[in-house]
């Protein structure tokens, strides 16, 4: 990205760079349901900048109009709103690594029964060979849940 657009959308939506990064992992975390709130409020907010900056080029008002619409959406939200928004999708994140184990759960049977690795064994194993980074007891406990 060129300095210039940097500059540009610094200035449209009056946050540092990293402070526009940080809205866009908070969409990326919020729920569906906020998400199109936020996409309802973007449209309003690109056409308010379109009106306004008119020489500017359509993606940069696009992108934006999208951070502020965050930032507008963030700043309704109360601090335990937010907080559960966030832990929220931290358990979905959970969710999906359960299912990647799951998937490899025949391999796991049989490094732990038939080669008798150790869980912290099978651990670098997934991490080594099929680029899943899962602790040693995220396995342990579901081996107790699922085979004992």
């Amino acid at each position: 990205m060129s300095l210039n657009i940097e500059l540009q959308i610094e200035k449209l939506t009056k946050l540092s760079l990293e402070s526009q990064n940080q809205k866009l992992r908070l969409f990326a975390r919020v729920d569906i349901e906020t998400k199109l709130k936020i996409l309802i409020a973007q449209k309003q907010i690109f056409h308010k900048f379109k009106s306004q900056h008119p020489q500017v080029e359509n993606e940069v008002l696009t992108l934006a109009s999208l951070i502020c619409a965050v930032n507008d959406e963030i700043q309704k939200l109360d601090d335990t709103m937010l907080k559960s928004l966030i832990f929220r999708a931290k358990n979905a994140r959970k969710k999906a690594k359960r299912g990647k184990i799951l998937d490899h759960w025949a391999i796991i049977k049989t490094l732990k029964i038939d080669q008798k690795m150790s869980f912290r064994d099978i651990a670098a194993y997934l991490k080594k060979y099929h680029k899943i980074d899962v602790a040693h007891s995220t396995i342990y406990g579901l081996w107790l849940e699922l085979e004992k």
